[in-house]
């Protein structure tokens, strides 16, 4: 599965409740401003899904983020952010 980096300029509470509501299992977030989600698609679907920009409604939109797909990841986190990522990547995503 694809894991998605969804990151805010500013705390949006309609976004990061669709976050929620969308991706009750897989999704983890690292702060009130950045997101991971584990989810099928590119990032044109995961942003239209959310509400950020859709193409066929451009004027339709919950909030502002920047969405990119991972390919791959290193860091430094607490091993709970590991250990979701490992599991989702090795999981299909329930949503």
């Amino acid at each position: 599965m694809t894991i998605f980096a969804i990151m805010l300029p500013t705390p949006t509470p309609a976004l990061s409740e669709a976050i929620k509501r969308l991706f009750p299992t897989d999704h983890l977030a690292i702060s009130e401003t950045q997101y991971l989600i584990s989810a099928g698609g590119t990032v044109v679907d995961l942003s239209a899904k959310l509400g950020v920009y859709d193409i066929n409604d451009p004027t339709k939109a919950v909030g502002n983020a920047v969405i990119f797909a991972t390919s791959s990841y290193f860091g430094r986190a607490p091993a709970t952010v590991w250990e979701w990522i490992k599991t989702k990547l090795e999981t299909p995503p329930s949503a």
